[in-house]
């Protein structure tokens, strides 16, 4: 019987078949359009990106090409995510960013990558502040996922997360000019709790669709968990703690509802992904069926 799920899943043809159509959707909506472009671009970068980071993380082939894929996807999937904003970038260099903390792993002398990986979050605050909320589970994940954090790890980590700022306030002073001034694109912080009836009904399919394939995937993984080798399990500790971290930044900023959306589908699209790669059952595939059923009702729903 034809395997749709592992056809799809570990086939080296899903993911440029996944970046040409999502690209030719993507900017069918507006070609004319500069910032539909550099989304377009940087979100094809972060792709690429998060396959960098997974092949690093874990030793299966065929996920890292099926995390990248179904990131993109998602946000062609969620047409209110395809437009500019300085928080692409963010997303981005929140990629990198665990890339680097990959290599602190067990080890308690790594002062030096985990400046780099801080610097690189404090980077991406310039381009959406409340990146800095993530600061805690990042700690968190340094601690117990890499088992690395000692005194030095810590006071190096809170060096590198404040080195951009005492830069840019270094050229301020210079300039005259205050830093609220010279990080205008990244925004204020303002916290709030988010409304149901404040969304329209694309965002609400869209949170209802990546909230309800969270929930199935973290399911799966606790009855499966122990399936898994050690590193494998150890990145997945570490996406379930970011997970907690942008959940809450989700509900706690409706204000920035969009861009908080983009860095979900970021930090789900491992875990969503490491879930459809490895479902196993009878149905599974009428259930994989269903759920392209369900991205290509999204595609058009979200649009039209």
């Amino acid at each position: 019987m034809f395997n749709l799920r592992y056809t799809v899943t570990t086939s080296p043809a899903t993911l440029p078949a996944a970046a040409l159509v999502g690209s030719f959707i993507w900017l069918l909506g507006g070609l004319g359009e500069g910032g539909r472009w550099g989304a377009w671009l940087i979100s094809l970068l972060t792709m690429l990106a998060l396959i960098g980071w997974n092949r690093r993380a874990t030793l299966n082939r065929h996920r890292p090409r099926m995390t990248g894929a179904l990131f993109f996807v998602l946000l062609t999937a969620f047409a209110f995510l395809e437009t500019w904003n300085s928080s692409l970038m963010a997303v981005l260099c929140y990629v990198f960013c665990h890339i680097i903390l990959i290599h602190c792993y067990q080890d308690d002398k790594s002062q030096g990558t985990a400046y780099h990986a801080f610097l690189l979050l404090g980077v991406s605050s310039f381009f959406f502040r409340p990146m800095l909320l993530l600061t805690p589970f990042f700690l968190v994940s340094l601690s117990v996922q890499t088992r690395a954090l000692t005194w030095r790890l810590l006071c190096a980590s809170l060096l590198g997360l404040a080195t951009p700022y005492w830069i840019v306030a270094a050229w301020g002073l210079l300039h005259g000019q205050w830093m609220s001034d010279l990080l205008w694109q990244s925004g204020d912080i303002s916290f709030g709790l988010l409304r149901w009836s404040a969304l329209d009904n694309p965002r609400r399919a869209a949170l209802l669709f990546l909230l309800a394939y969270i929930a199935i995937a973290l399911i799966d993984y606790i009855r499966t968990y122990y399936q898994d080798k050690i590193r494998t399990r150890i990145f997945v500790y570490t996406v379930i703690v970011q997970l907690i971290g942008v959940g809450l930044m989700l509900f706690a900023l409706p204000r920035d509802f969009d861009a908080v959306m983009r860095l979900l589908c970021c930090v789900a699209a491992p875990l969503i992904g490491h879930h459809l790669t490895l479902v196993r059952g009878r149905f599974v595939n009428w259930y994989f069926a269903g759920t392209l059923s369900l991205v290509l009702f999204l595609i058009f729903y979200t649009r039209f």
